[in-house]
């Protein structure tokens, strides 16, 4: 996922019903910002797996499937990195090398990540994603009206319409390091706990006069919704297309 995907809604046979094929989903912030991607550029790019091993071991006690993927996960992460697949310093740009071109007279490709990238970015997701999943949680946005904007759409124009937003805006829909956002990526970026409540609060007193003036405005009651919902249960937020898993 490595720009924003512009989903937008599928409407119902009838359009009276929209469900955004983005959804949102809760995130232990703080701690992958402060902790899990720390350890992972320390195990990829140094060499020093004692870190994440140590984050790996403390979800002894998470439920069996959780468990089960992290130890998975991490062990074909830990191959990668024992037989020498790390084909990137951690800094700078993308190697050369992952460039797949799709036409080489006009410079245009994309970027094909190695397996070690995607391993990575799938332990970073069951770490600090997964395991914060929260039972009943509602992910989707539903509008208050019908409307042909997604999530993606109102993120980008909360960041035009509010400058104090812009950088939180940008952080939640491409935060990630570039190295980790594959083509089917779980996500491109995140809020941690704090950014979830400076987010609220610079949208909150502003909802009524941005839902009159936003393509996306009828996106936005739902988009506050979810943001008062993770500050109730003390928990960042990122966001995923489950059909690109499908």
């Amino acid at each position: 996922m490595k720009a924003p995907l512009s989903a937008g809604a599928r409407l119902g046979a009838t359009g009276s019903a929209a469900i955004l094929e983005e959804i949102v989903v809760p995130c232990w912030g703080r701690k992958l910002e402060a902790e899990v991607l720390p350890a992972v550029k320390a195990a990829l790019f140094v060499r020093d797996l004692e870190p994440l091993a140590s984050l790996v071991r403390e979800v002894a006690a998470a439920p069996a499937p959780l468990k089960a993927e992290v130890e998975k996960h991490w062990a074909e992460l830990r191959s990668d990195i024992l037989h020498g697949q790390i084909d990137y310093k951690g800094e700078g740009p993308l190697p050369e090398h992952w460039k797949q071109y799709i036409d080489k007279e006009t410079n245009y490709y994309d970027w094909r990540h190695p397996k070690w990238a995607q391993d990575a970015e799938a332990l970073v997701v069951d770490l600090a994603v997964r395991a914060a999943e929260r039972d009943g949680w509602q992910g989707e946005i539903r509008p208050a009206e019908k409307t042909s904007a997604g999530l993606v759409e109102l993120i980008m124009e909360v960041g035009q319409a509010v400058n104090e937003a812009a950088p939180l805006a940008d952080k939640f829909l491409e935060g990630m390091p570039e190295w980790l956002q594959h083509d089917n990526a779980y996500t491109g970026g995140y809020l941690t706990e704090d950014e979830v409540a400076r987010m609220h609060g610079l949208l909150k007193p502003r909802a009524k006069d941005l839902e009159g003036a936003l393509k996306g405005g009828a996106l936005l009651g739902g988009w506050v919704g979810i943001l008062e919902e993770a500050m109730r249960q003390k928990v960042g937020l990122s966001w995923t297309v489950p059909m690109l898993r499908a």
